[in-house]
């Protein structure tokens, strides 16, 4: 992306405001009237999560999530496609022209560098992946892709060539109609002016630094270089209601403590920093990152009072709350959250009491005062 392309005030591409629209409900949308609802996620988050399910529900997990990936890639490419898929299947470098322009808008959405080293349109593919955002999430999307482009059953593989570099395999084994299961996107909420903005490019503020390098795929921080994507909420739900099974209704408490960990270790404050500007930073860059909207928050003594509408994982924006007091406060943290109403969800967030209480001396009676002998109240 060349300098051009950035704002000279935020650095930010200036092409977010022709992709995304940051909406009333806390929201990321694509501009279009009817859109998925996206959110932003961090590289190791999706790593930990993965690899925490992966030790509890063993390694066939992994094929289980690839093949929700599938169908859910599946599902989207044949709703974008409508009756365009015909004439594409008719003009074979129109196929390979409208794949590239796919990889590089995934690219510029945190999914990774995808190149590809071989292509028989209709018949076959190999993609090299860097910095994919999970490798075998990736795999999935791609597969999916390729079967609702071309209207094929195929079959996928995927393998290491590096720590950070992986190859995926497309092949069609047969043709076949899919159906297409599901309701449309909903239409997307109105945009949010209330957000703060660059007074040069009028994007919303990040609060913290983002750099994007599509070259390389990637959304980042420089501080600490932690990678983002941004995702839909849809399809990273079903990978969450995957790792969670059927049979329980609230995610596994080991899961809880990783992603709290991480949150504190990633939100621990420098030394001499504003712990009221930490907080400030947090709850005002939710709306920007498609977490919800605060409506209200309020900090009392051993307490954060917090009322957000419209999070959409309700349970797991639990846990960063909980990983931001305990390396803001340092003390480790005890997380209540009850629904207000549609999406919105009230958290409360304080220090976790654990043992038995001391007793405090100038509380306890005088040994030489009976204890039936008390203070008669007028009332």
């Amino acid at each position: 992306m060349g300098v051009s392309d950035r704002c000279p005030s935020c650095g930010l591409p200036l092409s977010l405001s022709r992709k995304l629209v940051w909406t009333e409900d806390g929201g990321i949308y694509f501009r279009d009237k009817r859109s998925e609802r996206l959110v932003f996620l961090e590289h190791d988050e999706i790593s930990l999560i993965v690899a925490e399910g992966v030790r509890l529900r063993g390694e066939e997990l992994l094929k289980t999530l690839r093949e929700r990936r599938r169908a859910f890639s599946r599902r989207e490419v044949i709703l974008q496609l409508g009756g365009m898929r015909r004439r594409l299947l008719g003009r074979r470098p129109l196929a390979g022209r409208v794949i590239r322009e796919a990889f590089r808008e995934a690219a510029f959405y945190g999914s990774g560098n995808l190149s590809i080293s071989e292509l028989k349109p209709g018949r076959e593919m190999k993609v090299k992946v860097r910095h994919p955002y999970h490798p075998h999430l990736m795999a999935g999307d791609l597969w999916g892709f390729w079967e609702g482009l071309f209207g094929v059953e195929a079959l996928a593989s995927v393998s290491a060539v590096s720590e950070v570099e992986y190859e995926v395999t497309v092949k069609t084994v047969d043709r076949r109609r899919w159906a297409l299961e599901g309701e449309p996107p909903p239409r997307r909420p109105k945009r949010d002016y209330e957000l703060e903005v660059c007074e040069r490019c009028r994007l919303p503020a990040f609060h913290l630094e983002m750099r994007w390098d599509p070259d390389l795929g990637t959304i980042y921080h420089p501080d600490g270089h932690r990678r983002l994507v941004l995702t839909t909420v849809r399809g990273w739900r079903e990978v969450m209601q995957e790792i969670n099974g059927s049979r329980r209704e609230e995610l596994p408490s080991s899961l809880a403590e990783a992603v709290t960990a991480r949150a504190a270790a990633v939100h621990a404050p420098p030394p001499g920093s504003n712990y009221k500007t930490a907080y400030r930073n947090f709850f005002m860059g939710l709306p920007v990152l498609g977490w919800g909207k605060p409506r209200r928050v309020i900090r009392k003594p051993f307490l954060i009072d917090a009322l957000i509408e419209g999070v959409p994982f309700p349970q797991l924006l639990s846990w960063k709350l909980g990983g931001v007091f305990q390396a803001l406060e340092r003390e480790a943290p005890e997380v209540e959250y009850r629904e207000q109403g549609n999406s919105t969800w009230n958290y409360l967030v304080g220090p976790r009491l654990e043992g038995a209480f001391l007793p405090v001396p100038s509380l306890a009676l005088p040994e030489d005062l009976p204890v039936s002998r008390r203070v008669i109240l007028p009332f």
